[in-house]
């Protein structure tokens, strides 16, 4: 079987120099949605290669004093077994969506690395349902872009410099030897043995679906950005580079890896429970 990747990479740099569409031209003003004034619902996205079982340290810490939690399984990932060849960014949506109709009030989503990119989508199609969009170094990308032309302009990433593509698949993984430094450098040994035994492969469909979002929707529902400033997967660079292009409501820092929710769990929840 042949991966390519140098057909995939010039094409990505191409989109990543290529104007948005016409709705990102016009500037989007964040405006706080309606905020719950009880007990929070934080619902959480796990990104790319992870399942619902990376956040197993974060829902104790907040489904307590009335809060609740739930972790998604997205389409083929954790318990999930659709293939990955043709899986789509809609049906990422749809899968995060059906779980926020069953709830009454609005909930804090929580989305991690490319979960980024389906925050922004379900606020899209349902503004209404989210209090607050928390992007963990996270995806912000504008109206007409695809994730991966952003993630493949960030040249000190380790993650990038690490990935197969397997075009006729349609499926990309990183390589087993970077998941520690791209990951988990600051993890423990025991994390990160979970971790390398439930990753799996993502569609390169999701990845490289130009976004949709509109100033009346997506634009005025409160947004959080939460950096990882040692992060060496999506560069705290990065990171930067993406709020200064779509504004954001408040900004945090953790001084972690791509992986808080397992190297500073309580760091992370108690700037959740601010939020």
């Amino acid at each position: 079987m042949v991966l390519k990747f140098i057909n995939l990479f010039n094409l990505c740099i191409v989109l990543a120099f290529t104007p948005a569409c016409t709705q990102q031209s016009k500037k989007m003003e964040p405006i706080v949605n309606t905020e719950t004034k009880g007990p929070k619902h934080f619902v959480f996205v796990p990104g790319s290669f992870h399942g619902a079982w990376c956040w197993f340290k974060m829902q104790p810490l907040l489904s307590k004093n009335g809060n609740s939690s739930i972790a998604i399984d997205l389409p083929k990932h954790g318990l999930d077994t659709t293939a990955p060849a043709g899986v789509t960014l809609d049906q990422y949506v749809d899968a995060v969506c059906k779980v926020l109709e069953q709830y009454d009030e609005p909930v804090v989503l929580v989305g991690h690395s490319r979960a980024g990119i389906i925050l922004s989508q379900v606020a899209e199609r349902m503004p209404e349902k989210i209090e607050s969009l928390v992007y963990l170094c996270a995806f912000l990308i504008p109206d007409g872009e695809p994730m991966v032309a952003t993630a493949l302009t960030d040249t000190t990433s380790v993650l990038v410099s690490n990935l197969i593509f397997n075009e006729p698949e349609g499926w990309l993984v990183p390589k087993a030897e970077a998941y520690r430094e791209a990951f988990y450098h600051d993890c423990s040994e025991e994390d990160l043995a979970l971790c390398q035994s439930l990753l799996s492969k993502e569609s390169i469909a999701s990845v490289t679906t130009p976004l949709y979002l509109s100033a009346n929707r997506f634009g005025k529902v409160k947004k959080v950005y939460i950096y990882t400033t040692e992060d060496r997967a999506v560069t705290y660079g990065l990171q930067k580079n993406m709020v200064a292009r779509i504004p954001v409501d408040q900004v945090y820092a953790l001084q972690s890896s791509h992986s808080p929710f397992l190297s500073r769990p309580k760091d992370l929840a108690d700037i959740l429970l601010k939020i």
